[in-house]
């Protein structure tokens, strides 16, 4: 059984998934820019892709934290 601490192997492959589908996001969305000509919309975009890598930067800092412990 696994630790209080420690991520277990059905936790790993759930974040694991989470990871994968973000990253896709982010990427699908970039693309999205070069297309876009409302310079209102390129910013929300913008600021749309910067919180989403935030946000897939602390769950891979999760991953990584719990998988060292």
């Amino acid at each position: 059984m696994a630790k209080q601490n420690e991520l277990t192997t059905h936790e790993m492959l759930e974040l694991h998934e989470i990871l994968c589908n973000e990253t896709l996001g982010i990427k699908k969305i970039e693309s999205m820019i070069s297309i876009v000509k409302d310079q209102e919309l390129a910013s929300y975009i913008k600021n749309n892709v910067t919180a989403r890598r935030e946000k897939l930067k602390g769950f891979q800092d999760l991953v990584f934290d719990k998988t060292l412990q």
